[in-house]
């Protein structure tokens, strides 16, 4: 599909690349995106380089690594038996909040 739209089309590997991940992400917007660019004379999105600001880049690793970590002690609670959420007393049965 990406060579197919770099001949079509005539734009470079990274545009075609950047368009059909958009295209197979929400073909229904790609597709209304690229009849306002066409029809209207709206602005060429570039996808190719979208989502690529650093300091939204840094924002979303520091999130994941946040989320890595909390999901690793929890995982790693819930199989030591920690998280026995079943009984009625669980928050004291095995020392969770010690």
């Amino acid at each position: 599909a990406v060579l197919k739209y770099m001949g079509q089309e005539n734009v470079n590997r990274n545009e075609a690349q950047g368009n059909m991940d958009a295209y197979m992400a929400n073909p229904n917007d790609w597709v209304v995106q690229k009849l306002e660019e066409k029809n209207n004379g709206a602005e060429k999105y570039d996808y190719a380089n979208a989502n690529m600001d650093s300091e939204q880049l840094v924002l979303t690793g520091t999130w994941v690594l946040i989320l890595i970590v909390f999901g690793y002690f929890f995982v790693k609670d819930a199989i030591i038996g920690n998280w026995d959420i079943l009984s009625s007393n669980y928050a004291t049965q095995k020392n969770v909040f010690r």
